[in-house]
């Protein structure tokens, strides 16, 4: 396990870089939550606001992601470990043990808000997908009172209107 200022820089850096990403992942959750107190029913223009604010953070979380990814490269070349390593956990043993906790548990961390802010947007899609189906069967129901009962049709596929060949009562098996 080596450490030379160049390492110590790289991983400085990298441990910023990863507490970032996790007060961004913090960000995104809260934002979430108060988009799920929209849904039901709240003000389109602030639930367009929390949309707006929450793809910002998706896009820093980018820029983070791509900088992190060449900081952890630039730390496999200079630790002398397989070329081409991409990943936290490959650099993990070769660094000094407590800067290696401090990475791991941020890594924890982050990943943990990802598993956090994934159940909140499936749980916002869901109620997203539900109003969205109230609506379209508000719809049909208010449409049916104005429709001309002589061209009334029920929701849904129109039936056929040829005639179904029958066997008569006077057919016998």
């Amino acid at each position: 396990m080596k450490e030379n200022t160049q390492i110590r820089s790289l991983l400085n850096v990298l441990e910023d870089y990863l507490v970032q990403e996790f007060r961004l992942l913090q960000s995104l959750i809260v934002i979430t939550n108060e988009e799920r107190k929209f849904l039901p029913g709240g003000d389109p223009d602030e639930l367009m606001k929390l949309v707006e604010r929450k793809e910002n953070i998706l896009d820093q979380m980018s820029l983070l992601e791509e900088k992190r990814r060449t900081v952890i490269e630039e730390l496999g070349r200079e630790l002398g470990v397989t070329p081409g390593t991409s990943s936290l956990g490959e650099i993990l043993p070769w660094i000094e043990v407590a800067t290696a906790g401090r990475l791991r548990r941020l890594s924890d961390g982050i990943a943990m808000l990802v598993g956090q802010a994934r159940d909140l947007n499936y749980g916002n899609r869901a109620l997203a997908v539900t109003a969205m189906d109230w609506l379209e069967a508000t719809r049909a129901f208010i449409f049916g009172f104005y429709q001309n009962q002589a061209t009334y049709s029920p929701p849904g596929p129109t039936p056929s209107t040829e005639q179904i060949p029958a066997w008569g009562v006077e057919h016998k098996a």
